[in-house]
């Protein structure tokens, strides 16, 4: 080329590396000036040589460096392009006659996405850098998946692939050419356990099944439900497969999970999703408009009718003088009530009270409003206190009067 200079690459293996890997052009002309007074150059890349009419060639890099540099470093990243020599050249606008040029040898790589999946799963296979237009084949811990690899003229292809029944652990897949141009490329596989519920959305106290794949061979697994820990425990076949079935617990918590962890510490979760359905509304029974007693506290037993549900029902009774029951008096709320009946002690007065149901999955029922109030008593215990101390004082002097009167009578 008539340069005194001699243009280098480095990158993965000097002159060499895969598709979307980072090459580097280092030029030093000495004494020779590499770019001109515009300091503007072009990075061109060919899978051929690049000719001065050649319209085969894209173009990397179109930038400028200082003006009338003698030293040029330009990083680039492999474009999408064939298994073997493909070449490189540096224009300078100043002398486009007279680019660097060099060669940079293309390997082949297979990439997996996503790089982890469970037995079942669907991952997509992308290649570079084979031979272009040749066809392969496809292997998971080398036996064949019967799977056709059809590379393009950009040395470039994609495949499906769903993952057999297999342990967890790292697994390889390998892609080769028919022909056999170059070795057989591999790459490294995560397969991870999964586990599925049936039904999905279980009700407290039901029997739900649990399916495990992807685990340890032949491995005791640990099954939680929340914070709870099922008693009974699976053990996984020699592919990492495990049934088990069990009762769903009650938990205070909102949001589910059931957790399973064979010996090795593979740990797979589902998100569990109860029962959504609210329970009947309890309908009420009594008191209605009834009176309750004359004088003082009375005893008021409250009862509605019992609603049934598979995870367990409890209910709330709420009391209130009047229709807003906000705020509600110390006492005047029973929470956690298993029977469809509850009694409270009342002050003389005119109440309200309504009552809702609460599943155990967490779901409410509408509040149920006793139609008509009740009372309780005819006077309080102040009153009867204050009624008291009148009598009393009215009875002294009542007395007062009658032994006044005896005496002026005997006078």
């Amino acid at each position: 080329m008539g340069n005194a200079c001699t243009p280098t690459v480095v990158g993965e293996s000097k002159d060499s590396g895969k598709v979307g890997s980072t090459a580097t052009i280092a030029i030093d002309a000495g004494s020779q000036i590499v770019v001109g007074t515009d300091g503007r150059y072009e990075v061109r890349w060919s899978n051929k040589p690049i000719g001065g009419e050649a319209t085969d060639y894209i173009v990397l890099i179109d930038d400028k460096a200082p003006p009338n540099s003698t030293k040029v470093t330009v990083s680039f990243t492999v474009p999408e392009a064939a298994y073997g020599t493909n070449y490189v050249q540096f224009y300078r606008h100043a002398r486009p006659e007279d680019p660097y040029g060099f060669s940079f040898m293309v390997l082949p790589d297979i990439k997996v996405s996503p790089s982890s999946a469970s037995p079942g799963s669907k991952v997509t296979i992308n290649g570079t850098g084979f031979p272009a237009k040749e066809e392969g084949n496809l292997s998971f811990d080398g036996k064949d998946t019967k799977l056709t690899i059809s590379v393009n003229e950009k040395g470039s292809f994609e495949t499906d692939f769903t993952l057999p029944n297999t342990i967890a652990g790292k697994h390889e897949l390998k892609a080769g050419m028919k022909l056999q141009t170059i070795a057989d490329i591999s790459t490294s596989f995560q397969v991870q356990p999964a586990i599925a519920l049936n039904p999905e959305s279980p009700e407290i106290g039901g029997e739900v099944t649990v399916t495990g794949c992807g685990f340890a061979a032949t491995s005791q697994v640990s099954i939680k439900f929340d914070d709870v820990t099922i008693s009974s425990s699976p053990t996984t076949d020699d592919m990492g497969n495990f049934t088990h079935s069990f009762k769903v617990p009650e938990s205070s918590k909102t949001n589910h999970v059931v957790v399973a962890t064979d010996k090795g510490g593979n740990t797979a979760t589902f998100g569990l999703t109860l029962e959504s359905d609210a329970p009947e509304s309890p309908s009420t029974i009594s008191p209605l408009q009834e009176r309750y007693g004359m004088l003082g506290p009375q005893l008021v037993i409250f009862t509605w009718t019992e609603v049934s549900d598979p995870s367990g029902v409890i209910y709330i009774l709420e009391i209130d003088n009047d229709l807003q029951f906000f705020p509600l008096a110390p006492g005047m709320r029973k929470t956690g009530l298993t029977k469809p009946s509850c009694a409270v002690r009342l002050e003389p007065g005119t109440y309200y009270w309504r009552v809702k149901a609460i599943d155990g999955a967490g779901n409410e029922s509408d509040w149920t409003l006793s139609p008509y109030p009740f009372k309780v008593g005819l006077f309080s215990a102040l009153y009867l206190a204050l009624g008291g101390i009148v009598f009393v004082i009215a009875f002294v002097f009542i007395v007062r009067a009658f032994f006044r009167r005896v005496r002026e009578y005997y006078k």
